[in-house]
């Protein structure tokens, strides 16, 4: 019997032959299952690999077909890209503006496991907070902003008041410097590590947060936890994305019943809504997980092939805060055996 990422492989690669990287967003398995699965298909001799191209032996067709797959059809809506929003009105401005901004950006660096998502995507979660009523004259808070949501949420002329709780040196500066040009006295950047207790001046004060957190556990704990601390009570809401590469369903089960456990409610999970634009060469050349683990050398990516989930939460009461414990202070906040896109 074919599990489930056997049987996305088998169906993506009957509609056409696949890159290693292409194939990794036709399948919704964590990478470790993904590179395993594909070893295995390898030495069962269902797949070939060659140039820098996957492709189904005649076994292999043999197979799927056995199995009563068919070629897989693209249902993605080619308007929307599957976010289900489209900018109209005021935000074709917005995301015109927020690119220009953006290309000045730092780099993104690994040491704070950071990695880009598109001007589409950024853009796109802004769209969906205004549709659903989370950004209008709201105070939103952001721990963590390497995508620079908040100059996006700033364009829009929307919210009340923005916060940024953000590591990085280099944002505080670049978020502080846009701020400023673009005199926006409703934009605010402070240097924070999540890791430590979030002050009391930002307990208690935002109807909405968004992040973007590390996917360990302990990790998406902390972060869930401070924004919860945040928020003023029943009603409030909160974003942030999840992957499927590099958190299993075992991980996405513990994440969910401690939502459950925080009064929060899942209203919407939007799949592969956001893209990151990781690097290519570099994430080939610095050797990391999923590149060491893979069935073979493998070619500089070809397409934006990290996704992520996009969660929408709200509170039914008020957010129960759990007892943190045991909070890493090296790199294991960023990594476990699940992190095959981040660095050691």
């Amino acid at each position: 019997m074919l599990n489930r990422t056997q049987k996305q492989i088998f169906r993506a690669l009957m509609a056409k032959p696949s890159t290693f990287w292409e194939l990794i967003k036709e399948q919704d398995g964590h990478l470790a299952h993904f590179t395993q699965v594909m070893e295995e298909m390898l030495a069962l001799g269902l797949v070939r690999y060659e140039g820098s191209y996957i492709y189904l032996t005649d076994k292999g067709k043999e197979e799927a077909r056995g199995q009563g797959l068919s070629p897989l059809q693209p249902l993605t809506c080619p308007t929307c890209g599957g976010k289900t929003v489209t900018f109209q009105g005021s935000f074709p401005r917005v995301l015109r503006e927020f690119a220009e901004i953006v290309r000045q950006r730092p780099a993104a660096i690994a040491e704070f496991d950071q990695g880009y998502v598109d001007t589409m995507s950024t853009v796109a979660r802004v769209a969906i907070m205004y549709q659903r009523g989370d950004l209008e004259n709201q105070d939103i808070l952001l721990i963590g902003d390497d995508d620079l949501t908040s100059i996006a949420i700033a364009l829009t002329g929307m919210a009340r008041h923005i916060t940024v709780l953000e590591v990085d040196d280099r944002l505080v500066e670049f978020i502080d410097l846009q701020a400023r040009k673009k005199g926006w006295t409703n934009l605010s950047v402070h240097r924070y590590d999540v890791r430590h207790p979030l002050p009391r001046e930002f307990q208690g004060q935002y109807d909405t947060f968004l992040i973007d957190p590390v996917e360990t556990l302990p990790g998406i704990r902390l972060f869930l936890s401070r924004c919860a601390l945040s928020l003023r009570g029943k009603g409030s809401a909160g974003y942030f994305g999840l992957t499927h590469l590099e958190a299993s369903r075992d991980k996405w089960y513990f994440i969910q019943r401690l939502i459950l456990d925080m009064n929060f409610v899942i209203t919407d999970i939007i799949h592969n809504f956001q893209e990151y634009e990781l690097e290519r060469e570099g994430f080939v050349s610095k050797n990391y997980p999923l590149v060491q683990r893979a069935f073979g050398p493998l070619p500089v990516p070809d397409t934006n092939w990290y996704t992520s989930n996009f969660f929408r939460l709200e509170a039914v009461a008020k957010p129960r805060v759990p007892e943190q414990e045991n909070i890493p202070t090296g790199r294991e906040f960023y990594f476990d055996d699940e992190a095959y896109a981040t660095l050691p």
